[in-house]
């Protein structure tokens, strides 16, 4: 904010010396024009507009895409803004494969491939050894990863600077060392498809009896109260995203980062208040709890009622391939999560529950209107104060689902920590 602040206040000045500049034939250029963008699939994008305020504060024009911003409309932008660097951003697994595609399209396209336009890699699951491994060898161009945004500065000023091609010789020569290290490394076998389903999770079906729940069929919350999802949220991701190190509550004692946590903390604590009050966002969900069993070793069938007639759903599972290890005798199960759910064959009437949430409504009026005010720290604050709201509806409502709606577990008495240790009966699998 205070970078922000001070770049809008001398915004006038530089102007002014550009002017005087170009009317005395100097060179007014800014450092670069980069293109930045969360992948297609991923909505994450608070680390990414970190990394465009720093390289704006810096005097590189930033184009910030988006989110969930497909790989065509990413390469289209970078040719028509003329582009010397493009950027891409995720935090999810998924991006990792949505990187390579797009550096495998950036190839294929004269304009990237001839001009070889470096390609810059971030996010929370990204890395140094997929970068080199899997993502590099797709792009002839300079493909660096960026570790954080501290690091993005001097990267875009190694490949836009005159010194570029002893930046890239030594960029791939460092990608080379790992590659073969990657590759020495001793790779995990892989089981049969009928190895893996012999060694499905044990359970015994036979004495199980199900909890039949309370209340079968979907279920929609509108305007979930902010207040309540308040008490269900984890606050460890939250200085994560502000790359402040260490467990919660204990980060806001830090001897290194004891100081600047509590006081992003102080401030989240303000801005939470003005959100639940303000109704700044509004959170809705939808549930449902059907009768189901498994099919076909790795399947899950939903039914449509207590008749199991009529199949409103397949869920199709993947199964655990890697080699598994014995311990003391017993060998390690390869899951899949059909294996928690009774099979159809044994006669057992089970069930499973399904559920989606969100507590982002009404976010990009706000964060425009920070945005608007060159108020960057708190358009972050506020989307990282979403993020944990909506990680916090995730947690209150599979606690109603197992306390209530449900009921397998009506005599729960878990504090939050406790809840975000798992340490609850059942599990909460999410895809990506």
């Amino acid at each position: 904010r205070v970078m922000k602040s001070a770049v809008a206040h001398l915004i006038p000045y530089i102007e002014e010396e550009k002017r005087q500049d170009e009317l005395a034939g100097r060179d007014v250029r800014s450092k670069g024009k980069i293109i930045i963008a969360t992948v297609k699939g991923d909505v994450h994008d608070i680390g990414k507009n970190i990394v465009t305020v720093v390289l704006q504060c810096n005097n590189f024009e930033v184009v910030n895409m988006g989110v969930m911003v497909p790989c065509h409309e990413i390469l289209a932008r970078a040719k028509v803004e003329g582009a010397d660097i493009v950027g891409l951003s995720g935090l999810i697994t998924p991006s990792l494969e949505e990187m390579q595609y797009v550096a495998g399209e950036m190839q294929k396209d004269d304009h990237f491939r001839i001009k070889k336009i470096p390609l810059l890699i971030g996010g929370a699951t990204t890395s140094r050894v997929h970068t080199a491994v899997k993502i590099a060898p797709h792009y002839e161009g300079p493909v660096v990863y960026v570790p954080d945004a501290s690091r993005s500065v001097s990267v875009a000023q190694s490949l836009l600077g005159d010194g570029v091609q002893t930046y890239v010789d030594e960029l791939n020569a460092d990608y080379d060392k790992v590659r073969i290290q990657h590759a020495n490394k001793k790779q995990t076998p892989l089981w049969s498809l009928a190895k893996i389903r012999a060694n499905k999770t044990p359970v015994d079906w036979v004495s199980f009896k199900p909890t039949v729940p309370r209340a079968l069929g979907r279920r929609v919350f509108k305007n979930f109260d902010l207040a309540e999802l308040a008490r269900y949220i984890d606050w460890g991701p939250f200085f994560q995203t502000w790359d402040l190190a260490g467990p919660y509550p204990a980060i806001l004692t830090d001897e290194v980062v004891g100081v600047e946590a509590a006081r992003v903390f102080a401030d989240a604590q303000a801005m939470l208040k003005k959100i639940i009050e303000g109704r700044w966002l509004t959170a809705n969900g939808v549930m449902g709890l059907y009768p189901a069993n498994s099919v076909n070793d790795d399947d899950i069938e939903f039914y449509t009622d207590e008749t199991r007639t009529e199949v409103a759903m397949t869920w199709y599972g993947l199964r655990q391939q890697a080699e598994k290890h014995t311990i003391d005798g017993v060998t390690r199960p390869s899951r899949c999560l059909a294996d928690f759910v009774a099979p159809k064959s044994s006669g057992i009437a089970d069930y499973a529950g399904l559920f989606a949430v969100t507590a982002g409504l009404g976010i990009e009026k706000k964060e425009k209107a920070f945005i608007d005010a060159l108020d960057d720290y708190s358009a972050i604050m506020f989307k990282s104060l979403a993020d944990r709201l909506a990680e916090a509806f995730a947690e209150a409502l599979h606690h109603r689902v197992r306390t209530d709606l449900w009921g397998y577990a009506a005599g729960e008495q878990l504090s939050n920590d406790d809840m975000i240790a798992e340490k609850y009966t059942g599990i909460r699998p999410a895809p990506g």
